[in-house]
């Protein structure tokens, strides 16, 4: 009972004086949102990585169309919002196992959507998967991007034919037709998974208290990968 007791008392003095790190979010439901009191999923899981260490995340949620400039002015520490070019300076550390399936999804038609209509298509994406070799490869087949600050703004543009795809994936085009009162099952997803999106947050090695947190990290067995 006594060493019970002097390990409760060491984990709370450790979180008690925990330092805190900003972590940059977008807005991304229901993976990141400032919307509930949880913030999401994914900062949950990084919420359960620093549980009893001696670093408390604190979220900071910024706009979508504002992200690359915010990472490429910034000395940040950490974010949920990639690298639209990730270099040596940049380590991604991975913080579930599962990925995140991105498809295009359109108004569901009779026919099979295997997602190769391209050509003169208008494709709704967030701007942060710029970075995603496959949203560029788009462009280079004929399709136009229109940037939206969320995924259930891209679903009112495609209800209101502004455009003809929206490009994430399925929890989050749930949650956001949810939200819109539309039926997801009125939505067709593609054949083609154009992108495994993995569930993770963004390392500065130039911050502060990088080899800190790379260290916590490595302790914990997350899996970190480098460029």
């Amino acid at each position: 009972m006594y060493r019970i007791i002097i390990g409760l008392l060491s984990c709370y003095l450790v979180t008690s004086h925990a330092q805190d790190i900003e972590v940059i979010a977008f807005e991304y439901p229901p993976y990141l949102t400032q919307h509930s009191t949880d913030q999401g999923e994914a900062v949950a899981l990084l919420q359960h990585a620093f549980a009893y260490s001696a670093f408390s995340p604190k979220i900071r949620f910024i706009n979508n169309r504002d992200a690359q400039q915010y990472i490429n002015n910034r000395k940040w520490c950490l974010s949920f919002i990639p690298p639209q070019s990730p270099t040596k300076q940049h380590l991604q550390v991975i913080l579930a196992d599962n990925t995140l399936p991105l498809t295009l999804f359109r108004l569901a038609e009779p026919q099979v959507f295997i997602g190769n209509e391209l050509k003169d298509k208008v494709i709704a994406h967030l701007p942060i998967s710029l970075g995603d070799n496959k949203v560029r490869a788009f462009v280079d087949s004929g399709a136009q991007l229109a940037p939206v600050d969320t995924i259930e703004q891209g679903i009112s543009l495609l209800l209101n034919q502004e455009v003809d795809y929206v490009y994430g994936d399925q929890q989050a085009i749930d949650f956001a037709s949810q939200k819109l009162n539309f039926p997801a099952m009125l939505l067709q997803d593609s054949a083609t998974v154009f992108y495994h999106f993995p569930i993770s947050v963004w390392l500065n090695t130039q911050c502060q208290n990088a080899q800190q947190l790379r260290d916590h990290f490595t302790q914990q067995r997350y899996s970190i990968y480098h460029f």
